[in-house]
């Protein structure tokens, strides 16, 4: 893709004095999202509390390490933090796949000397020692293991920084396939909880979903009501397709899948795989081991811009490994923050930083507010206009959905107008990607109502949702004790009613620069009482204030299948009175740039939509 690089989007207008100033107090959160890697140092009900309030927005649940015991007490504790800060917080559950770890280790550590040679060996009866290490792999038959290629033994979530990884060097491979004489290039010593092997450019013909991936997600993914399942080592669509089919099968139908790009196999077939799934992570870690290093600038940033143009959620891993063991990152960390920031990134996952660190509240605190200064330096305009160029739609015939084109004049609008908020009405959160897709600098307010479908969701007893997972759900949800903002709770009347508004708005938490929040569609239309309760929470949070401009976007939605909202699509421009109600009747703004008092789509349509598939 020509150009796909694009350009780093950066604007300033602090002086260099103003660096040595005291920041403000602000009110508004970070855009960038935040998923933190639960383990034993933060998985108690304070640390998590403490986390949330600081803005994690996703917990991650590592299958790598750890009984599921321990899982179920981390997202037990949770629910618990949840309510009690009244935060909506996602949960990604993180599969082992085809990963490859170092069997029959012994109880003391393993100690290489740089120069040596060590055995990988497929032979399960061999005793893990300096001299031999036993892989949970059947034959390297196929791999394309060969003298010369790299592999690095390491601690599970190593930093590389540690003096537990090892860095080996194909000499020779068995002619039965079954095992490779490998040249230790490090002093080092093996220890840690799992030890996790890597070989460079591997042909892993393992299947996606391990058989205790699959108990996991039965016994874990499904009763949990797990928002996102991340597929480690994805090497192209059908590993995405295979593990959507098993998700639908047990169940799991809602829950998003995050394609985790982390070896060769997944780089090469990345634009393939970013068809399929719902949200790319680019694994720089695992992913290292098989890029030269100065070229793994070009991967991340490659990745990230496809991403960002076709309005892909996209996250990095591994940014501050040194907070595992310090108080503060690096200079360098910080900086590289500040740049996936600036490149575009959704949001930036924690691993061993909150898994196993010292300082796990501090360095979610850290990363959040690296964010929230290059956010402040972040050109949001010429990146709307330069994915604006890219899809074409500034040629005088653009082919651009109405949904699309919804979007793109809610930005243009809010930038151009200097609103201080977006307000979203959403029923399955494609409105919300759209708009976020365009990196706006307000906060995106979405808000989530519940569909209405006879036949597309399983009954609530076939869903495998428990009682308890519901309740947490219900009392994470921000304003669960306020009647103006709460998770909907509706009745069946002859139809099957499923109330997806607690999945979909945990869901809208992946998007950069998304706030979700449940509406009850009791209240009223979306465009009236529902609007004004949206406001007082806006208002509530500190996102308005009097006077403040705020662009409504309201997908088209005449149909029986959704049957909440009233009206076709619009973008509504409302400026905010002193109490923070709105006065006088909304401006509509078409794709023609007149300002009419009407509800119909931007470009001037007439007509409903009765097409679901172009329903946000």
């Amino acid at each position: 893709m020509p150009g796909v690089l694009g350009r780093t989007y950066f604007k300033t207008t602090l002086t260099l004095p103003s660096l040595l100033e005291e920041d403000p107090h602000f009110t508004v959160p970070p855009s960038t999202k935040l998923v933190c890697t639960i383990g034993p140092v933060s998985n108690d009900v304070d640390t998590l509390t403490q986390m949330l309030r600081t803005g994690m927005s996703i917990a991650r649940f590592d299958f790598s390490y750890g009984d599921q015991q321990l899982h179920q007490t981390s997202i037990d504790n949770l629910r618990k933090a949840s309510k009690a800060t009244r935060t909506l917080c996602a949960t990604m559950m993180d599969t082992l796949g085809p990963e490859i770890v170092v069997t029959n280790r012994p109880s003391e550590p393993i100690k290489l000397e740089a120069g040596q040679t060590v055995l990988l060996t497929c032979d399960g009866s061999k005793q893990a020692s300096s001299s031999t290490l036993p892989i949970a792999y059947p034959s390297l038959a196929g791999t394309g293991i060969l003298p010369g290629r790299s592999v690095f033994v390491g601690q599970y979530l190593f930093t590389g920084s540690e003096s537990t990884s090892a860095y080996l060097t194909v000499q020779q491979v068995d002619a039965s396939d079954m095992s490779a004489v490998c040249v230790v290039q490090n002093s080092c010593v093996l220890e840690g909880v799992q030890l996790t092997v890597h070989i460079g450019n591997m042909k892993n013909t393992a299947p996606i979903l391990s058989e205790s991936d699959k108990q996991a997600l039965l016994q874990f993914g499904k009763p949990n009501k797990i928002d996102f399942v991340a597929l480690s080592f994805t090497r192209c669509a059908q590993d995405v397709k295979d593990a959507r089919a098993h998700l639908d099968k047990i169940g799991m139908r809602e829950t998003k899948i995050i394609a985790k790009i982390e070896n060769m196999e997944g780089l090469v077939n990345y634009r393939e795989i970013m068809e399929h799934c719902d949200v790319m992570l680019l694994s720089r870690g695992s992913m290292g081991n098989c890029v030269d290093p100065e070229k793994m600038f070009l991967a991340q940033k490659m990745l990230l811009r496809e991403c960002n143009l076709a309005g892909k959620p996209v996250y990095v891993t591994r940014v501050v490994d040194t907070m595992t063991d310090a108080p503060r990152p690096t200079r360098a960390e910080a900086t590289d923050v500040a740049n996936l920031v600036l490149d575009g990134a959704d949001g930036i996952v924690l691993g061993s930083e909150t898994f196993r660190g010292k300082f796990a509240v501090a360095c979610a605190d850290t990363v959040l507010a690296i964010c929230r200064q290059a956010e402040l330096c972040f050109d949001s305009f010429a990146y709307y206009q330069s994915v604006m160029d890219f899809a074409g739609y500034h040629s005088i015939n653009p082919d651009i959905s109405k949904t699309e084109a919804l979007a793109t004049a809610a930005v243009r609008a809010a930038t151009k107008l200097q609103a201080a908020l977006i307000v979203v009405f959403t029923v399955t959160g494609r409105t919300a990607r759209l708009i976020a897709k365009y990196r706006p600098q307000q906060p995106i307010l979405t808000v989530v109502l519940p569909s209405k479908d006879a036949d597309a969701y399983a009954p609530e007893d076939e869903s495998g949702s428990s009682s308890a997972a519901a309740e947490a759900a219900a009392g994470a949800a921000a304003g669960a004790e306020d009647p103006e903002v709460v998770v909907p709770r509706l009745s069946t009347n002859g139809l099957k009613w499923h109330c997806t508004g607690d999945f979909v708005a945990r869901q809208c938490l992946q998007y950069r620069g998304v706030l979700p929040v449940c509406a009850d569609p009791s209240l009223g239309s979306p465009d009236g009482a529902i609007l004004k309760a949206a406001l007082h929470e806006a208002n509530k949070r500190g996102l308005i204030r009097g006077g403040d401009r705020v662009v409504v976007s309201q997908c088209p939605r005449i149909n029986e299948r959704f049957p909440v909202m009233a009206e076709a699509g619009v973008v509504k421009i409302l400026t905010i009175s002193d109490n923070g109600v709105t006065p006088a009747d909304p401006v509509v703004v078409h794709d023609d740039g007149m300002q009419r008092c009407t509800s119909r789509h931007v470009f001037g349509s007439q007509d409903a939509v009765h097409d679901c598939s172009d329903l946000v």
